[in-house]
């Protein structure tokens, strides 16, 4: 599911149907600007289910000197969190350990992306959780639609991707820069109730 489509671009910028090469620029268009947006929020807003490999970060308590205790809680990289498959706690030893969901079993999870041991702490070696997990909103926020249409309209506007152009002698600069694809200060706060918890 993208952020927009090519033939929202075409109604936004009013053009006749688009030909097979300006589909596949306004496609191109978006997704840079998908970029654009996934960078500044630190994560893919799509919904997908993914697998990650969690390092565990070392508890700050009162009991420094227990020996193999991490954290009682576990910050997942994307969120809204919708579904938690599995929690498998990774040994070196390769007797790997897969946890059972529920308050009253080995974990719990919220929607904010947090999974907290029951009764427990996560491990403290690197790379000692692995988790098959949802997130991400469905459907997509609609700011993001309007902010992706606006940034892909603005490189669709500068094809030649000038920097500058004067008409005496006439001369062009060129920048990558110059795409167009810059997020304004309410694009940015706009993003910030996306961003990435960490």
């Amino acid at each position: 599911m993208a952020y927009a489509v090519a033939e929202e671009l075409r109604l936004l910028l009013r053009l006749p149907p688009f030909t097979a090469d300006q589909e596949a620029t306004a496609v191109l268009l978006l997704d840079l600007a998908e970029g654009v947006i996934d960078d500044e929020t630190g994560q893919a807003l799509e919904q997908s289910t993914d697998t990650v490999v969690l390092d565990s970060p070392t508890r700050q308590d009162p009991w420094p000197d227990v020996p193999g205790t991490g954290s009682h809680k576990l910050v997942l990289p994307r969120w809204p969190v919708t579904a938690v498959t599995s929690v498998t706690i990774l040994n070196d030893s390769g007797t790997d350990e897969d946890l059972v969901q529920g308050a009253d079993h080995d974990y719990t999870w919220s929607a904010a992306g947090i999974l907290t041991r029951v009764n427990g702490w996560w491990p403290t070696h690197d790379r000692s959780v692995q988790v098959l997990y949802t997130a991400g909103f469905d459907p997509l926020p609609k700011v993001l639609k309007g902010i992706a249409l606006r940034l892909a309209a603005g490189a669709w506007a500068n094809p030649l991707l000038a920097s500058s152009e004067s008409l005496g002698d006439h001369s062009i600069a060129f920048s990558a820069d110059a795409l167009g694809m810059v997020l304004s200060g309410a694009d940015r706060k706009a993003l910030g109730r996306y961003k990435a918890r960490t």
